[in-house]
Parts: structure tokens; sequence; C-alpha cells
């Protein structure tokens, strides 16, 4: 029996030893060639990292956004976004108050480029557009008439038009979601302001009109909202966004 047993023996040993011998050198073959191939384990989270802040349009995001200010009250808008490098935005809004007998309206347009030196939420840019701000005033013009003094019921209406350049900075966070926020700063600079004021009487024959634009309060109540007016639309002001809020897609 024994020698009958060695030779079985040398029969598995003779069959089996090799192909054990061939696995492990193909395991230390394929062990080889991933430690020569580092950046194939990679390769996949790279290509999530790359899809990270895209849109509908890879790069480029567009989507509305609101946006509450000075002098600008509430505008909105559409803003443009490629890459992180730079956005582009086109806003309007038209906003209004009554104060007393003072009725103030305030509309714009403009178109605003920003630059996003970082490639992250600072920017740097400029907006360019117009404005129209109407001021409206209902007072009791005090004036004297052949020895008689009169009230009459006046009202002045001044619209001021001018074109604005405004540089500035500010901070525009956007998520991969299409959340953004934001806020902005920065000085604008009118140009090209014209103005028309429009002056109404009630109850004064067309004789006392003229002594009516004549009398000292009829001035100080047409230099006032002229010099309300001209405040905001002639002269240079402060400009600030407090809060931004959009979406894109």
């Amino acid at each position: 029996m024994s020698w009958k047993l060695s030779a079985l023996a040398a029969v598995l040993s003779a069959s089996f030893i090799p192909q054990i011998g061939k696995a492990q050198e193909s395991q230390t073959e394929v062990e080889s060639q991933d430690a020569e191939q580092p950046g194939a384990a990679a390769a996949a989270p790279e290509a999530t990292a790359k899809s990270k802040g895209k849109g509908l349009l890879g790069d480029v995001r567009i989507g509305p956004s609101v946006a509450l200010g000075f002098p600008h009250p509430l505008t909105g808008g559409l803003d443009i976004v490629y890459a992180d490098l730079f956005s582009v935005s086109a806003t309007a809004g038209r906003s209004g108050a009554k104060v007393e007998d003072t009725e103030i309206e305030i509309r714009n347009w403009d178109a605003t480029f920003r630059f996003f030196p970082f490639q992250g939420s600072f920017f740097i840019g400029a907006a360019y557009g117009n404005q129209g701000i109407v001021g409206k005033l209902k007072t009791n013009i005090e004036t004297t008439s052949s020895g008689v003094t009169l009230k009459v019921p006046t009202t002045l209406r001044l619209e001021v038009e001018s074109n604005y350049l405004t540089p500035q900075l500010g901070w525009f966070a956007r998520w991969d979601s299409g959340l953004t926020l934001g806020f902005d700063f920065g000085f604008q600079q009118p140009s090209g302001a014209e103005s028309e004021l429009q002056t109404s009487f009630e109850n004064v024959s067309a004789a006392n009109e003229q002594a009516v634009r004549d009398s000292e309060d009829y001035r100080k109540n047409k230099k006032d909202i002229e010099d309300a007016a001209d405040a905001f639309g002639k002269k240079g002001i402060p400009y600030v966004s407090f809060f931004r809020i959009g979406w894109l897609f």
C-alpha cells in the first residue's frame, strides 16, 4: 500500500502544484499593473469633481434673481454665469413711496458685468443703465392779489432722467444646487441728466396764475422739490445692494 500512496501523491503534485504556481504568478502580474497605474483609481473622483457646478448648458448657468438696495429699492433680473470666471446680468425695477403730501417714484434698468478673480464668490464689476425719478408735491400756495390773500391748491411734478455708471465690488455665492446669495456696493455716477417741471393750479384764473408763480411760497416749494430730485438724479451717490437671492439652472 505504501508504494501506491507514494505514486498517488506524486501524480497529485504533478497536476496541481504547477496550476497553483500559475495562479500566483497571474495575481502578482495584476498587482504589478495596478501599482504602475496609480492614476486609474483616481479617475472616477476626478470626473465627479469636474461635473460639479455645471448647469443645463454645462459651464453656462442661467437663472433669475431679486435684490433689495439703495437707491433702487427692489429690482429683478436675469443672471448668466460662465465657469466661475465671469457673469453678466440684466436687471430692472420700479418703486414708489409717499410721505404726507410728497410722492417719489424711481425706475431703472441696467446691465452688469462681474469678474471673479479668484474663481470664487468675490467679484469686481460695473453696471451701466438708465434711471428716471419723479417727485410730486401737492400743497397750498399762498399769494396776495389786489390786497386779498389766497391759498391756491398747487401740484408740482418734477421728472429727472439720466444714464449712470456704477463701479462696484461684492460677494456672489453660488451653490451646485443652483441657489445664489450675495451683496455688493459701489458708487453711482449719473450722466446726461434731463429734467422737466410741470405745475398745475386749481381754482385760479389765468390772470392770477402769474402772481402765484411769482410768490415767495411757490418759489420755495419749487426749489425744495428740485433739490430733492437733483440729489438722486444728477449727483453721484453711494450704491448698495443689501441682499440678493436667485437660482441658476
